[in-house]
């Protein structure tokens, strides 16, 4: 439909007139859906570029497909055309500065970024389970895009299961907050970046230079690193008063754990291992603060693995230097110990191994690629027994090799382990393909005779039938 001013007989009817005596346009025009608009023509020679959707109208007479269509238009547009302050113009499709994208761009994502997951944990050799592990899909959005993140974490204990129950417990919920606070700062400092280079453009008479250009990735990933940092301390802080079963209190909780874990949490060398992950539209952002470990298995079977954290032995050179620089010792007493007690230089609690042993994570942000096949999180009882290359190998085969035998997989759905929803929408359940890896690599560890406990976490990254 073509729409005029008012006195202008416009044709709105299909072909064959309108019962009026006024010409019919012809299809394409109509097809052309061209919008007639009045206003007034800029004065020449003045400086003011008018209005923005002044600036994005083209002239829809120049785009007329056939010369018909152009004389039935000019017949009905007649006295426009006399008007001098009229243009027939059409409006081009406008995009407003700072427009919030849609909430279905968060489900764009997960369609683009699939993720399944299954996990396994074992205690092994061990007298006592002290690994926890933490699945929480679809754990909360990124307030700049409504984007939703991911998290998986594992945590292994020393000395107790206060801290890795305290981590199991609190940590995803403190990360949550965390990303809250830090989102709405970030879209507080989006908004006065382009405030202020409107303001410099509106000054400048046009686009200026921006003393500080604003650049979303990396504002993003500050974000990101602040949000995680304050809550590997808030998670710290909370450790002296934890509780075996994980729980907060003072001075105990009164569950039948409290008391058998009394002794050791007075020792003050009672802590957890961290390696977290969270996945957020294409990257892959890992905190890790021990020797629990993440690895990208990335491309075909034979493509070296990609690290995406570092285990905090004593004997790592920076990490010896900076305990040296505190004043501490790392001893050889069964291997590498700072003052040949604890086998790492970071963790979560151990309040008496302070300044030596510290609580900062190291954060790493990956971006994805169609490459990627899984990523691992495990604790070191796996580590140790199985090198990067082999645990990827590993798992890429049995993600490969399709659905797990109908005996497994009839008992995981009797555990509740369903599959994920179809086109990559993460779901709630552990997918039965990636507990069968994540089992078979925990069994491969206790093949190779771990003496510690085993967890494992497997994430495909790919959508696989």
């Amino acid at each position: 439909m073509v729409i005029a001013s008012a006195g202008v007989n416009v044709p709105a009817t299909g072909a064959g007139g309108d019962g009026v005596g006024n010409p019919t346009a012809e299809p394409a025009a109509t097809q052309e859906c061209r919008l007639r608009r009045r206003r007034r023509l800029e004065p020449q020679g003045s400086g003011e570029a008018g209005p923005s959707w002044v600036r994005r109208l083209r002239p829809a007479a120049s785009r007329f497909s056939s010369s018909s269509s152009s004389q039935s238009a000019s017949q009905g547009s007649s006295q426009e055309e006399a008007d001098p302050e009229v243009q027939e113009m059409e409006l081009a499709p406008l995009t407003p500065a700072g427009l919030q994208p849609e909430p279905v761009a968060a489900v764009a994502a997960q369609q683009v970024w699939p993720v399944a997951f299954g996990s396994v944990t074992m205690a092994g050799r061990m007298r006592i389970m002290e690994d926890t592990v933490s699945l929480h899909p679809n754990l909360c959005t990124w307030a700049a895009d409504g984007s939703p993140m991911h998290f998986f974490a594992v945590f292994d204990g020393h000395g107790g299961t206060h801290v890795s129950a305290l981590c199991r417990e609190r940590m995803h919920d403190l990360v949550a907050e965390e990303l809250e606070r830090e989102g709405a700062a970030f879209l507080r400092r989006r908004q006065a970046s382009s405030d202020a280079a409107r303001s410099v453009s509106a000054f400048l008479g046009g686009p200026g230079p921006a003393a500080e250009p604003w650049s979303e990735q990396a504002e993003e990933e500050r974000a990101w690193r602040a949000a995680l940092m304050r809550s590997f301390r808030r998670v710290d802080a909370m450790a002296p008063l934890a509780c075996a079963c994980g729980r907060v209190a003072r001075p105990s909780c009164g569950c039948p754990l409290s008391a058998s874990g009394a002794a050791a949490r007075s020792t003050g060398i009672v802590g957890s291992t961290a390696v977290v992950a969270i996945l957020v539209r294409g990257r892959l952002i890992v905190a890790n603060c021990g020797d629990s470990r993440a690895v990208l298995c990335r491309g075909p079977e034979g493509t070296p693995p990609v690290p995406l954290s570092f285990d905090h032995k004593p004997n790592r050179p920076d990490e010896m230097e900076r305990i040296a620089a505190t004043g501490g010792r790392v001893l050889f007493i069964n291997g590498y110990r700072v003052r040949g007690i604890l086998a790492m230089s970071r963790a979560i609690g151990d309040r008496l191994l302070r300044p030596e042993v510290i609580a900062e994570p190291e954060i790493t942000i990956t971006e994805r690629t169609v490459e990627d096949q899984c990523l691992i999180l495990a604790s070191d009882g796996m580590w140790d027994v199985i090198d990067n290359d082999i645990a990827c190998n590993v798992a890429r085969q049995c993600l490969e090799d399709g659905i797990p035998p109908p005996a497994y997989a009839a008992a995981a759905a009797a555990a509740g382990r369903v599959p994920p929803a179809a086109g990559g929408v993460v779901g709630h359940q552990e997918e039965p393909r990636c507990v069968c890896a994540a089992s078979l690599l925990g069994r491969l560890a206790l093949g190779r005779e771990t003496e510690d406990n085993i967890s494992v976490i497997v994430v495909d990254l790919k959508h696989r039938e």
